[in-house]
């Protein structure tokens, strides 16, 4: 942590990360310092991106695995989206200094129709726990943050693959009555915010919608999921 703070930034798997403490609580600066962090949803990410496809990541945190996916991917472009307000400067930041290109980067909760023009948002010191829940953890501020129609954002970028880490939020999401263009999704899975019935739900949801479960791609916190033709 000192030697990172001496030379002004982390860095994790040659992504450059800048340690600002405005952003970065001490658990996170220590958390990028172990070289860690994302480690598999970036990597799982990785691994289903085919050349030219499309990205849509929702929850991009401070911008690390979109970095790690222009950087170890032939991915087109790439579409962030972000709830919380104060980390969408980092973002753009991470994305100059390691000369990361073709992104678009968004703020807003994206929601299944009907969607609230405006949305209450949780913010924690620790920004990986801030939500749209305000328990279990407290929370330092609530901002209010734009609601977006996912329905448009899918028929708007029309991406190959959805990366998801929204803090439980993928258990709604996947409610929805269809998923356009989507080839494979990598995301962060929160047992901890809805329970064994809520995984069970939301997989439910999965296959209903056309996926299967990719065991290659699912370990623990992070599951991979496929079907080989996506409605166009």
């Amino acid at each position: 942590m000192l030697f990172n703070r001496h030379r002004g930034e982390a860095r994790v798997d040659g992504i450059r990360l800048p340690i600002d403490r405005t952003v970065l609580s001490p658990k996170m600066e220590y958390t990028l310092a172990k070289g860690r962090y994302e480690y598999g949803e970036a990597r799982q990410a990785a691994r289903v991106i085919s050349p030219g496809d499309t990205v849509l990541e929702l929850g991009s945190g401070i911008g690390f695995v979109s970095s790690y996916l222009r950087r170890h991917t032939a991915a087109g472009k790439i579409i962030c989206v972000e709830a919380n307000p104060e980390l969408i400067p980092f973002i753009r930041r991470v994305h100059a200094i390691n000369e990361i290109e073709d992104t678009v980067v968004l703020n807003g909760v994206a929601q299944v129709p009907p969607c609230s023009a405006a949305v209450p948002f949780y913010s924690r010191r620790d920004f990986w726990a801030s939500s749209l829940d305000a328990a279990p953890e407290p929370y330092e501020k609530i901002v209010k943050v734009p609601g977006l129609n996912v329905v448009e954002l899918l028929e708007t970028y029309r991406p190959n693959v959805l990366v998801m880490d929204i803090e439980g939020g993928e258990l709604s999401l996947l409610a929805t009555p269809e998923l356009k263009h989507v080839r494979s999704i990598v995301m962060e899975v929160h047992v901890s915010s809805y329970g064994q019935t809520g995984l069970d739900q939301l997989l439910a949801n999965a296959r209903r919608l056309g996926f299967s479960v990719d065991p290659r791609g699912t370990a623990r916190e992070v599951h991979t999921l496929v079907r080989p033709d996506p409605t166009s």
